[in-house]
């Protein structure tokens, strides 16, 4: 049986990295792979005056964005994601940070019979291995959770190299 986890950003992690005019821990916009044409290549973001020394692997806000690291562990597993470069300065300090901003491909994966509250929202979030299919790395089009799904051997392959500021949280599959 085929084992899936959320991705999340760790927003407990203190001293954590933080973009001048953006809150990493605040809210995300979600971009998918259909939006890579409007994107640029390459985007500059600088980071904060009181920018904290540790870079998350992951971060949610504003964008989803992967270390170069998590970067390669995912073009690994899933050739179908799309990345786009983010070069964080450090005007302090004189340095940069890389970072790439992931396209997932949205896929209806959740199983047909799953409950939902009268606002449509998941009781339990199960998805079926029948629509997943080979995919190792996704967004759900159809739940209202927007975070990134990866498969067990990628959240494996990633904790093998010592990963920093993610939280991973099983899915049920049926």
């Amino acid at each position: 049986m085929k084992r899936y986890f959320f991705m999340e950003q760790d927003k407990s992690i203190s001293n954590s990295i933080c973009l001048e005019r953006f809150d990493i821990k605040g809210p995300k916009h979600i971009f998918l792979k259909k939006d890579a044409p409007r994107l640029n290549d390459t985007t500059v973001l600088y980071l904060g005056e009181n920018s904290g020394e540790i870079a998350p692997d992951f971060l949610q806000s504003p964008v989803y964005m992967v270390s170069d690291m998590v970067q390669k562990v995912l073009s690994m597993y899933e050739d179908s994601l799309i990345f786009k470069r983010v070069v964080m300065i450090d005007k302090m300090n004189s340095s940069q940070i890389i970072y790439y901003h992931v396209l997932f491909e949205e896929i209806e994966g959740l199983d047909p019979l799953l409950e939902r509250y009268p606002d449509g929202t998941e009781k339990k979030v199960c998805l079926s291995k029948d629509k997943i299919g080979d995919y190792r790395a996704f967004m759900l089009k159809d739940s209202r959770i927007r975070k990134p799904v990866i498969s067990l051997e990628v959240a494996e392959s990633l904790l093998r190299r010592k990963l920093t500021g993610v939280i991973f949280k099983e899915i049920e599959v049926v």
